[in-house]
């Protein structure tokens, strides 16, 4: 029978309600699965592969319908070097691994698994299952680049069939996937190995490849007449022109990689082109047409940004792309002219603060910017929004909430309630965080040295359960005072900033706001026709509206539900502060099953 792998991205799964009450990660199985992991073996593993959909958390990318694009390259980087095999892509939620094994009705070559943080437990859990039934797992990602011994920790020391597991730390470049399969083929798979480059030309347009059943604005559909629409009709596809980041940020997990694991890495313009035309061989359509573009800052591409533009201009290249940048973007006004040319749609852009004295903490370098010109951080940033917006191009904030001089007076009174105030003003979407030490981060090492984690030392059960909020949904460290040292306060400011500025009454206004600015300054050279700008005006409106969509997320995550405890709940049932619980009880009740 034909051979063929699985490329996995587990979900994140809600594993709070075993904080404190485990000792071993086979408990963290039991949870998942609902049935005693002591009874797994070779014969029944594929049972145990079928897990709780309950008690799985949704992501972001999830929500705004943004596909995982480390799946798809992995899955095309195997693909060019067996193109008779079949590589499926899987989820845990379209596409199970159970699903595929039982349909294919043989075992799989292998199983290529990417972990960020928050999902590593589900990692671990589903390596463990598949090493029972003599499944080779091959784990890489983030989290297990930046701490490579938790594989050995809580998976390679209980498995059955240790020699059939492998990590990679770094990225999965040509060489270390070209390794491991010849390693798979021979039966000799290494514990470990070690990648260097970040991106590749070529990677993308293997037919062997078999995607999932597309992502949906589902909740797009609370919104009244345009929502459904939207939702049926609109696709984000996902592309990368360069990855990697030269800077070594105390909150990034990727802070601690050696820089040659990291290094920042630039595909050839007409390879990047010919993929993105790749999307549109089969017709130009709103399922072709827009793009989600991957660096962290656009703004790093520098001269490769500009001739990357300018190739998409030139070739009038039917798209329509949101990117990740800094503020920075509106102090180059020719660069924003030439990005909304080439089908700039929406920015997302980290705020973080509006205090400065949260900017300086957390070491963002437009501090320096802002004292200069003295001026407030409100100020600075509605005089960089206004440039951005009169190129007609939408806007999100990232927030983070729970630094040292956000405050908590009241429901009314709060941090979040500014934040909130300051996004509606301005007509912005919102993203917002909670402050979090991710694991690998200097932040993250200083917090585990220092005591002041909240869920679990490092090699502990709890540790491994305390993973699954390093989604930026809550705090995992110990809250500053001007917080009352509440870990509750974190993300209920957040939840009372996105309700507020999702709302639908207040997306569809900001929908109707930038259709207009996007009309009055469409994409493309020239003048375009009224066509084209009834259409940059459309997707603006749709931009908004998606957006909004944070607001549903938040409500997934913070209410319990079918048995499985929210946020919310939780985290008022530990907290300790009788002023805090005082002010929060009714707010909170709504919450509770």
């Amino acid at each position: 029978m034909a051979k063929y792998y699985i490329v996995y991205g587990p979900p994140i799964f809600n594993l709070m309600a075993l904080f404190g009450k485990i000792s071993h990660p086979n408990q963290v199985l039991s949870y998942m699965c609902n049935k005693e992991a002591h009874l797994l073996n070779a014969d029944n593993y594929l049972d145990y592969l079928e897990v709780d959909p309950w008690k799985q958390k949704v992501t972001m990318a999830e929500t705004l319908a943004m596909e995982c694009y480390t799946l798809t390259y992995l899955g095309n980087m195997i693909a060019k070097r067996d193109s008779q095999s079949k590589i499926f892509l899987a989820d845990g939620k379209r596409r199970t691994l159970a699903q595929i094994i039982r349909a294919q009705g043989q075992k799989p070559a292998a199983v290529f698994i990417s972990a960020m943080s928050a999902n590593f437990p589900a990692a671990v859990v589903a390596a463990a299952v598949l090493n029972h039934g003599r499944i080779p797992a091959v784990i890489g990602g983030i989290h297990v680049s930046t701490s490579p011994e938790d594989v050995s920790i809580y998976l390679r020391k209980y498995a059955p069939h240790p020699d059939l597991i492998a990590q990679v730390i770094g990225p999965a470049d040509g060489q270390n996937i070209s390794q491991i399969l010849r390693d798979l083929e021979a039966g000799d798979l290494k514990e470990t190995y070690y990648g260097k480059t970040s991106l590749e030309d070529g990677i993308w347009g293997a037919d062997n490849v078999i995607p999932m059943a597309p992502l949906k604005f589902n909740k797009l559909k609370r919104i009244p007449f345009i929502g459904n629409m939207i939702a049926r009709k609109v696709r984000v596809n996902v592309a990368a022109p360069y990855l990697g980041c030269p800077n070594s940020c105390r909150f990034c997990s990727i802070s601690t990689l050696p820089r040659k694991q990291r290094s920042f890495t630039i595909r050839e313009t007409s390879d990047f082109i010919s993929e993105l035309k790749d999307f549109q061989k089969e017709g130009i359509s709103s399922q072709t047409r827009f793009f989600f573009l991957l660096p962290d800052n656009l703004l790093l591409g520098g001269k490769k940004l500009e001739a990357m533009l300018d190739r998409i201009i030139d070739q009038q290249l039917n798209i329509r792309f949101a990117a990740q940048i800094s503020i920075d973007v509106a102090n180059n006004i020719a660069l924003l002219r030439k990005l909304r040319q080439a089908g700039a749609t929406h920015f997302f852009i980290g705020f973080e603060s509006l205090d400065v004295r949260n900017l300086a903490y957390i070491g963002k370098h437009i501090v320096r910017d802002i004292d200069g010109k003295n001026q407030t951080a409100i100020d600075y940033y509605r005089r960089q929004l206004k440039k951005i917006d009169d190129f007609g191009i939408t806007v999100h904030g990232s927030f983070i909430f729970g630094l040292p001089y956000d405050y908590f007076n009241s429901l009314d009174d709060n941090t979040g309630i500014d934040i909130a105030n300051f996004c509606m003003e301005n007509h912005i979407g919102l993203q917002p965080c909670s402050f979090t030490d991710l694991p690998g981060s200097i932040n993250y090492n200083e917090s585990q040295k220092d005591g002041n984690y909240l869920y679990g030392a490092h090699g502990t059960p709890d540790y491994l359960v305390g993973l699954c909020v390093a989604d930026l949904s809550e705090t995992n460290r110990k809250t500053f005072a001007s917080l009352k040292n509440s870990p509750l306060l974190a993300p209920f400011m957040a939840y009372l900033a996105i309700q507020r500025v999702g709302a639908a009454k207040t997306a569809i206004k900001n929908g109707f706001y930038s259709m207009a600015k996007a009309f009055m300054h469409p994409c493309g050279t020239g003048v375009p026709s009224i066509l084209n700008r009834l259409e940059d005006g459309a997707w603006a409106f749709a931009m908004q509206l998606s957006v909004s969509q944070y607001k549903d997320h938040a409500d997934l995550i913070t209410y319990t539900r079918n048995g499985v405890e929210g946020t919310f709940q939780r985290l008022y049932r530990m907290e300790k502060n009788p002023e805090v619980r005082r002010m929060l009880a009714k707010a909170i009740a709504p919450f509770c099953e």
